[in-house]
């Protein structure tokens, strides 16, 4: 009877699902078409003077994005009934992630920059409650520093909107055309949108956010929380253009984010960090195209990446899962066997990633670095950016790899599962999208700026094919085995240039301090003045006033005794 129950509630989910998938790749075909820009405002309540209202912006930005996380929302809620079958508080994780992909879409159809709050915070919250979901010290340290960090993120847009208020009388910031504006605005806009980025150097969450469940960190990665810091800064690009110094600030901090992910991940062997890092990396390409003004590029980039991220993840997912939790890709090898339709889907991914000719990935990379190569760039920033964008492409083809081919340590009856037929819509329905979208949205963002294909795309396309034929060498040769003279750098490259443990250290003194003012003031000082202190005075003048009642009682007694006896003795001589 349970399990009839559960099927039904699973079919009827099922359905909405795909519903919701199909609307999604409605709205980003209708987002093509949408010319206009449409604004609503929705009165909450109007007491005299005093009105509260909320505005959503619809253009074809919103509607894209909405339409791409409806898509990978679908598929991984639909992926969650089966990678958290056996949880034993699924209803509580299935409505925090409800709240999280709430508040992403809430977030990008606000261009208040009040009321864009509630998006922003909601995202914080409800990831500090994903990632620490499994109630374990990984858990809880990931969350942590993930909440912490992004609370700096928090209060340096609180900070914005303090700064704007002083400025201007609209709280709309999204398109805004100003002459002036305060450069500690931008600054603090800037950073802002970094945390949640995770660009350098507030990048060390991300790879300890994947202590979190994997469809969390499906929709982390992809669609919501890595992904708010960019479109914020896409929308407000306008006001963001004023200060060439702090977009060269930021130009610069993105590509050695992007150089410090892809160094990182190259000496990886965790599958869930690696793809973390790739995460990073692709997030430092969006931001170097924003600080370089391809705006649409980087847009274009951002829902190209969304969607090949989250097919990987899925499919790294149920490797993960088949494999008893094991993430270590040297533990794998031959998994194709057993899980073709999710090896498969990581390949594509991978290619999408790597940016493989004809798949989606390709378009928006070949897009950035083209436009990028084509216009005023110094040799530095090409010095950085092909490195990175080639070192992307080797971790990736290394682990569908050691994945797929390797040799396993581990017998193959370590495999638990047989590959669930119910991830074939969610496969398909990514799938569609790594593999066609770019080609299908690429007329319209070329569209939008004078684009044409160059010698340079050849050049870097078969640049990257080389880099490919590098990767199935190395590792089929085991040139990246762990030997002693490689240990002190790898130390370096795998702590994110020691940003991680640097993280940590910081994160501890606050703690320490934290707990020093807490023994020193408030167990110390406001402890003696405060109700230590008060319960402490009234004790001593309690006790004062009743040992002086008591006295005052005996002594008025013994008064009372001696008087009534001299009355008798009195009356009784008479």
């Amino acid at each position: 009877m349970m399990k009839s129950c559960y099927v039904s509630i699973f079919s009827r989910v099922w359905q909405k699902m795909v519903f919701l998938v199909v609307l999604g790749f409605f709205f980003i075909f209708m987002s093509s078409w949408l010319n206009n820009v449409m604004f609503f405002e929705f009165v909450m309540w109007d007491l005299g003077g005093s009105v509260f209202s909320i505005d959503f912006l619809l253009d074809y930005i919103s509607l894209m994005f909405v339409g791409t996380i409806m898509i990978i929302s679908g598929s991984v809620i639909m992926y969650c009934y089966w990678y958290m079958d056996n949880e034993v508080y699924f209803l509580r994780f299935m409505y925090l992630v409800y709240m999280f992909i709430g508040s992403m879409m809430f977030m990008i159809m606000i261009p208040n920059l009040i009321t864009l709050l509630i998006g922003w915070d909601g995202l914080g919250l409800t990831s500090f409650l994903l990632v620490a979901h499994y109630q374990n010290s990984s858990s809880l340290s990931g969350s942590l520093l993930t909440a912490l960090t992004n609370r700096i993120g928090d209060g340096l847009i609180l900070m914005s909107i303090c700064l704007w208020g002083v400025y201007e009388s609209s709280w709309v910031v999204y398109g805004f055309n100003a002459n002036q504006v305060s450069l500690f605005f931008i600054i603090s806009l800037i950073f802002g949108g970094m945390t949640k980025s995770a660009q350098m150097p507030f990048c060390a969450w991300l790879p300890a956010a994947m202590a979190a469940p994997t469809p969390v960190s499906s929709l982390v990665h992809s669609s919501t929380l890595v992904t708010a810091g960019v479109y914020l800064l896409i929308r407000c690009y306008s006001v963001l253009s004023l200060s060439d110094v702090m977009l060269n600030a930021l130009k610069m901090l993105s590509l050695f984010t992007l150089l410090l992910a892809s160094s990182a991940a190259i000496f990886c062997f965790d599958m869930k960090k690696i793809i973390a890092l790739s995460t990073l990396s692709q997030l430092s390409v969006m931001m170097f195209a924003l600080s370089h003004g391809l705006v649409f590029v980087s847009f274009f980039h951002l829902v190209m990446h969304a969607l090949f991220k989250a097919l990987l993840f899925l499919s790294a997912g149920a490797v993960i899962h088949s494999m008893m939790g094991s993430q270590d890709i040297r533990s794998m090898g031959m998994v194709w066997s057993k899980l073709p339709f999710s090896m498969s889907s990581m390949f594509v991914a991978n290619c999408s990633l790597s940016g493989l000719p004809f798949v989606s990935g390709f378009f928006s990379k070949d897009m950035v670095l083209d436009l990028t190569f084509n216009s005023v760039v110094n040799f530095f920033c090409f010095l950085i950016i092909v490195p990175g964008l080639m070192l992307t492409s080797f971790y990736s083809m290394r682990m569908s790899w050691m994945v797929c081919y390797g040799m396993s340590k581990l017998p193959m009856n370590t495999i638990s599962v047989k590959e669930a037929k119910s991830l074939l819509i969610p496969y398909m329905c990514l799938f569609v999208g790594a593999l066609f979208m770019g080609k299908i949205l690429s007329p319209l963002f070329e569209g939008l700026f004078f684009y044409r294909n160059s010698s340079l795309s050849e050049m870097m396309t078969l640049s990257l094919l080389f880099v490919f034929g590098i990767s199935y060498l190395s590792v089929s040769h085991g040139s990246l085995s762990m030997s002693i003279k490689w240990r002190g750098s790898m130390s370096f490259l795998f702590s994110m240039w020691f940003l991680e443990p640097l993280t940590h250290l910081i994160k501890n003194i606050f703690f320490y301090f934290s707990v020093s003012v807490m023994k020193g003031c408030d167990k110390g000082l406001l402890e003696v003045v405060g109700p230590k202190g008060v319960y402490l005075v009234s004790s001593k003048v309690s006790l004062y006033n009743e040992n002086y009642q008591s006295d005052f009682f005996l002594k008025s007694m013994i008064s009372f005794s001696l008087v009534f006896v001299l009355i008798l003795l009195v009356l009784s001589l008479y």
